[in-house]
């Protein structure tokens, strides 16, 4: 993921981000706050066109790309070590080698 430089990182936006989650209780309200977020992007950068649009909607699915790699990934690792891996995955990535 190409993180965001640390000067980018501004006490307003940590702010911002530090009000919402206050806010958000419930997936929907993520769900609201995220669409939110691109919609008013997408009018700052003069309405809806394929490059912007396109762009913002890619940033989110970076987030979400990260949000998994970086927390599912190690949660699931974790499980398969206590519970046993899925046999059939087994068998399949033996034959990758």
């Amino acid at each position: 993921m190409p993180y965001t430089l640390k000067e980018n990182r501004t006490e307003r936006m940590k702010a911002a981000i530090a009000a919402l989650v206050d806010d958000i209780k419930v997936k929907g309200d993520l769900n609201y706050t995220v669409c939110e977020i691109v919609g008013q992007l997408c009018l700052r950068d003069g309405g809806i066109s394929y490059t912007s649009t396109s762009n913002w909607i890619d940033g989110v699915h970076g987030a979400e790309a990260e949000l998994r790699r970086r927390l599912l990934g190690p949660y699931e690792d974790l499980k398969k070590e206590q519970n046993g891996d899925v046999e059939s995955f087994v068998e399949l990535l033996a034959t990758m080698k």
